[in-house]
């Protein structure tokens, strides 16, 4: 059976590592004052930090929409019989909750037969990084 894992950004998990290890990963978006970018995508780590370091403004984050994860679980079920969806400490972010809501309405989705499993992992950072890495194994 094909189980598809799923994390965000903030697992800080590298590319190659997602990639070798099957994670699909749902980008946060930041913010640097009134630019907006796309954690993994738009910007680095290496330039987010150097950003936070040299540029002296305190980045703000927020979640993906459910209509992103609506958007990645519909393509995650075209190749999979399951998936399951980790993330960021539902203290710390709405991303937890904005999976729920995308997994609630694919449910009362005639057209959606994929079982998913949406956890909060209650870490950040390499901790969920590494939950996400035990999960794909």
């Amino acid at each position: 059976m094909t189980i598809k894992i799923i994390t965000d950004s903030t697992s800080d998990l590298p590319n190659e590592l997602a990639i070798a290890s099957s994670i699909e990963v749902i980008p946060l978006p930041v913010r640097f004052g009134s630019e907006e970018f796309l954690d993994g995508v738009d910007i680095s780590k290496d330039d987010f930090y150097r950003r936070l370091v040299s540029e002296g403004i305190l980045p703000t984050t927020s979640q993906p929409s459910v209509g992103d994860f609506i958007e990645l679980y519909k393509k995650m079920a075209d190749t999979s019989e399951g998936i399951v969806s980790i993330h960021i400490s539902s203290k710390l972010s709405g991303t937890f909750n904005a999976a729920i809501q995308a997994k609630r309405e694919l449910e009362n989705s005639e057209f959606f037969s994929t079982p998913i499993k949406v956890i909060d992992a209650e870490h950040v950072s390499m901790g969920l990084g590494l939950i996400a890495i035990k999960a794909a194994s």
